[in-house]
């Protein structure tokens, strides 16, 4: 069953308060030049995630948006879906409900069809909408009849160790292929999950909140590259398309573009036609 949280219209008021108060203490933001509109549905059956931690992780995301586009992310509703069905199901039941007030995109917490936000943390869909709807962004892939979906598994095992392969902890230390495959590391406790101990440089100072910010980011710039994998930060189609030697990485910019190619960001900001 599908229950709405809150309306578009709450949220509204909610972040023109908020606006107000940063307006009062001297803040000096950029305006976005628009908003790409998100509305977050949770598979509680799969990923339970909460309205507050939904809002934390957009947040995030949409500061992030608008230093590399110009464009905002903004919430405008928050769902819970029990019903098991799958992510086209989830996203046509959304839609066929909620035909007057459509957003530019969905943003699905889940594993997953056959869990594969759960092996490759998240993943992007693009479905086609209704006759009558046109999406402001508009991919030069696709056009403007598509629906852009992030499906992305919050509660993520990073670097997980000790769980093999289940969801709750079976042991004190790694087990098969957990941590490189050297069984019997000795585990690490992070964030409330075990994690094998080579994982802490990098997630020490990282919060499960702002690790999802930048998939979210990267699923839905998918619908803007026409290469797939090949749009990856890492890949060589990248690395030739913005001019790098051959191999190119560096992990402070890997992060701040989400690794998504760095040209896609100017194609969705010359996406959107309002």
């Amino acid at each position: 069953m599908m229950r709405l949280r809150y309306s578009r219209g709450s949220i509204h008021c909610a972040l023109a308060v908020l606006f107000t108060l940063v307006a009062c203490q001297g803040g000096s933001k950029p305006s976005p030049a628009g908003y790409f509109e998100v509305v977050v549905i949770v598979d509680t059956a799969s990923d339970p995630v909460s309205q507050e931690q939904a809002e934390a992780v957009i947040a995030i995301a949409n500061d992030k948006l608008i230093d590399l586009t110009g464009f905002g992310l903004q919430l405008v509703g928050f769902f819970e879906e029990d019903s098991g069905v799958s992510m086209k199901n989830l996203v046509t039941n959304y839609i066929d409900r909620h035909t007057n007030n459509i957003p530019n995109g969905i943003l699905i917490f889940s594993v997953g069809d056959e869990n594969r936000a759960k092996i490759n943390r998240a993943y992007a869909q693009q479905f086609p909408v209704p006759e009558g709807f046109r999406n402001a962004f508009v991919s030069p892939h696709l056009g403007d009849g598509y629906m852009y979906v992030a499906i992305l598994q919050f509660n993520h095992h990073y670097a997980a160790c000790g769980y093999g392969g289940m969801d709750t902890i079976q042991s004190p230390v790694s087990i098969g292929d957990e941590c490189r495959g050297v069984e019997g590391t000795a585990c690490t406790e992070w964030e409330g999950m075990q994690v094998c101990p080579s994982a802490l440089p990098f997630l020490e100072g990282h919060t499960p909140i702002d690790l999802a910010a930048g998939p979210v980011i990267h699923e839905i710039m998918h619908a803007f590259g026409d290469q797939g994998p090949e749009d990856h930060y890492t890949s060589e189609t990248c690395q030739k398309a913005m001019g790098w030697e051959p191999g190119h990485y560096d992990l402070e910019e890997a992060e701040y573009y989400n690794d998504f190619c760095p040209f896609v960001y100017n194609v969705f900001a010359d996406s959107y036609q309002p």
